[in-house]
């Protein structure tokens, strides 16, 4: 979905910093605009939510793939990814828990988040890093729940994790770049 971020991310900057637990009155006196212009906007308290969530993806996603352009391969590119989560849980926990939120309610197939997941895994496959006894998009909803599951009890991801994650899909050649990476520094406490 295209949006006008001129005139969303005043409110998604609102829900980072006070979370969903306003009146839209509340919100609209803030970003100094009319509750009726947010209605006309948006139709309705859930509907501008679910927007902004959805945005707030969209952005999640941009910041993981500007990270990912360093990364060497695909094994370092889910690490970033995992990294970026686990970033959001920490900074912007308001909207990672709206997106948990709707993410379990609804289990969306094409959410931004499974499509990152299953191109990464698709790019493993290509350079024999990765393999599947399934399809990629069914181990994307295993990998993102499980992690978001952790996230919900813990503010990081620890390595016992990462590597229940991983082992497996890892082909030998991956669980050789998997070695490689200092997980303890890329995931150390922020």
């Amino acid at each position: 979905m295209n949006y006008n971020n001129i005139k969303i991310e005043p409110i998604l900057k609102y829900y980072l910093a006070y979370g969903f637990n306003h009146s839209l009155q509340e919100m609209a006196d803030t970003v100094k605009i009319t509750k009726k212009t947010l209605f006309n906007r948006y139709i309705s308290k859930e509907n501008l939510e679910l927007c902004v969530v959805d945005f707030w993806q969209i952005k999640s996603n941009e910041r993981m793939a500007q990270r990912m352009e360093y990364a060497n391969n695909a094994v370092e590119k889910l690490m970033m990814f995992l990294f970026e989560l686990q970033y959001c849980k920490n900074k912007e926990s308001y909207l990672f828990q709206k997106s948990k939120e709707i993410f379990l309610d609804k289990f969306e197939r094409n959410s931004p988040h499974i499509l990152q997941l299953e191109e990464i895994f698709n790019m493993g496959i290509e350079e024999e890093l990765f393999h599947f006894d399934s399809y990629p998009k069914v181990f994307a909803y295993f990998f993102l729940y499980n992690t978001l599951f952790l996230l919900l009890s813990d503010n990081i991801i620890y390595t016992e994790f990462i590597s229940f994650l991983f082992d497996p899909i890892l082909t030998e050649n991956g669980k050789l770049v998997f070695k490689d990476i200092d997980i303890e520094h890329v995931f150390k406490k922020r």
